[in-house]
């Protein structure tokens, strides 16, 4: 049995990082959760959800300047909901869409609408034009983007399967792509989409390039590799980005644009899981983190650590304010923070559950973390390596 295991924050070096509170939901068998921790791993504030209404974890939760956690409640299969608790953990807001589940992410805009991405199952009269005859005759679902305002009306809405060629996909039985439904039917997740985002105010609109109009909407395919900017205003597909690095995007999370004043600004950050087993075997069993400049489609920084640095699913990164780079590795139960030369500066490790998405927010980011006051900021070094290196082991 183990009898020294780290966990907690096992590596902190205060003057190199962007100093703040963390918030992340804990996926684990208790109370769906959300934690607020200081940089030395203390919890200073708890979410606990209601499971009255709605039941089912928390996969996304985001900190609100007045000090509200907004979290989305459910998977893909189960009905679930999304829910705003103020900072004392009252239910202030709720909304379950009547149109198909919500999962994965939820955005609050600057007016108060929020995004949500819910799973749809495509019409037969779209299903139609398949090509493969393996596909025709099963379940296909994709995603449908809302936007709801906080009195519970859609505004806006984007089907999916009305803007992709459904012939798009992965088309192997084994891939990800295909699996068993609940009654033993075969079913295709063929979009999985894991991310939406209003675009921010950017240069690259500025400058003239209305594909980045601000409120356009970027979204995540997981499934097809793929990421989309869709113009709000005309619904059509603006960008798209594959990739090209070690083979081009692999069941990605969580690209976003960065914010102005943020190093990086209008660039867009990309978690590139590895997940995909139709990938390059350079691209198999790692994970990168990429900045592309989306006008060139060029990566113009990086992060990654060969196999140390794998999670196939979920996960998420930030860009700081003082350009370091926070990175949720799910699989692997840590979030972590780089500097733009790929240093951890700052790691914490749990082991109850595991956290879906993680943010740094700035301690006096709302009017509540700035009431707790600057905690005090402990150095923490990790021993030195004890492992023995594979090529120095006995050979017996």
């Amino acid at each position: 049995m183990v009898t020294v295991y780290p966990k907690g924050t096992t590596i902190y070096k205060p003057e190199k990082c962007c100093n703040g509170y963390t918030v992340f939901p804990l996926a684990h068998q208790g109370k769906p959760e959300v934690l607020m921790i200081n940089m030395n791993g203390q919890i200073v504030h708890r979410w606990t959800a209601d499971s009255s209404r709605i039941k089912g974890g928390i996969v996304r939760a985001r900190l609100l300047k007045n000090g509200h956690i907004l979290t989305l409640r459910g998977a893909m299969e189960t009905k679930g909901g999304v829910q705003e608790y103020d900072w004392n953990g009252k239910l202030v807001w709720e909304y379950v869409p009547s149109i198909g589940n919500p999962h994965h992410d939820i955005f609050r805009k600057d007016n108060g609408n929020t995004l949500m991405i819910c799973r749809e199952e495509v019409p037969e009269k779209y299903k139609e034009k398949i090509k493969d005859p393996r596909r025709r005759n099963i379940s296909i679902y994709s995603d449908v983007i809302l936007e709801v305002t906080p009195d519970k009306k859609v505004v806006w809405e984007w089907h999916e399967y009305e803007h992709l060629d459904i012939n798009r996909c992965n088309q192997i039985p084994a891939s990800r792509d295909w699996r068993a439904g609940p009654n033993n039917n075969t079913i295709s997740d063929w979009t999985h989409t894991n991310t939406v985002q209003a675009l921010p105010e950017n240069k690259w609109y500025d400058k003239g390039d209305d594909r980045f109009k601000p409120g356009n909407v970027l979204i995540s395919l997981r499934q097809l590799d793929l990421v989309l900017i869709v113009d709000r205003d005309t619904q059509e597909i603006v960008w798209e980005y594959t990739g090209d690095y070690k083979g081009g995007l692999s069941g990605q999370h969580e690209p976003h644009m960065i914010e102005k004043g943020i190093p990086g600004e209008g660039n867009i950050l990309i978690f590139d899981n590895g997940a995909s087993p139709q990938k390059d075997l350079a691209h198999a069993g790692c994970s990168f983190v990429l900045e592309v400049e989306p006008p060139t489609k060029k990566v113009v920084w990086k992060y990654e650590d060969g196999e140390r640095f794998h999670s196939n699913f979920t996960s998420s990164s930030q860009r700081l304010p003082n350009g370091n780079t926070l990175i949720n590795e799910t699989a692997g139960r840590r979030i972590f923070e780089v500097t733009p030369e790929g240093e951890i500066v700052w790691e914490y490790v749990h082991v109850k559950g595991f956290s879906t998405r993680s943010y740094r927010y700035p301690y006096d980011y709302c009017p509540q973390t700035k009431a707790l006051g600057k905690p005090r900021e402990l150095p923490v070094i990790p021993p030195q390596d004890m492992r023995i290196p594979p090529t120095e082991l006995p050979i017996e």
